[in-house]
C-alpha cells in the first residue's frame, strides 16, 4: 500500500466517522477528554507538588520516623534516669519529712519543759 492509498483511506475513515456519528457526540467526547486531562493535572500536582505534595510529605514522615528510632535508645536512658530522681526525690522528701517531725517534737519538748 502507498502512501497516497494510506492517506485517502484515513481520510475516507475520517468522513466515515463525521457522517455517521453525530457532531454532539464529539464535542461531548471533546469534552470528557479535557475534563480528564484536567483531573489528571490536578492529580498529578497533588501527588508531585514541591511544597506539601503526597510524595513530600510521605519523605519527610519517613524521615522523622526513622530519626526517632535512631534516638530510642536515649530517650528510653533518659526515662530510666528520669525514674531514678523521682525515687530519690521521694526518698529525700520522706526524710525531711522525718526530719521537721523530729525537729517539732524537739521544740515542743523543750517548750513544755520551760513552762
Amino acid at each position: 500500500m502507498t502512501q497516497k492509498q494510506l492517506l485517502e483511506s484515513v481520510l475516507s475513515e475520517i468522513v466515515h466517522i463525521k457522517k455517521h456519528m453525530p457532531n454532539g457526540e464529539l464535542k461531548q467526547m471533546q469534552k470528557d477528554m479535557e475534563d480528564l486531562k484536567e483531573n489528571i493535572s490536578d492529580l498529578k500536582y497533588t501527588l508531585l507538588n514541591p511544597d506539601n505534595g503526597v510524595i513530600v510529605t510521605t519523605n519527610k514522615n519517613t524521615a522523622f520516623r526513622k530519626s526517632m528510632e535512631s534516638n530510642e535508645r536515649d530517650f528510653l536512658a533518659k526515662m530510666i534516669e528520669l525514674e531514678g530522681i523521682k525515687r530519690w526525690k521521694e526518698g529525700v522528701t520522706k526524710a525531711l519529712w522525718i526530719l521537721f517531725t523530729a525537729l517539732a517534737g524537739i521544740i515542743i519538748r523543750l517548750l513544755t519543759e520551760v513552762v
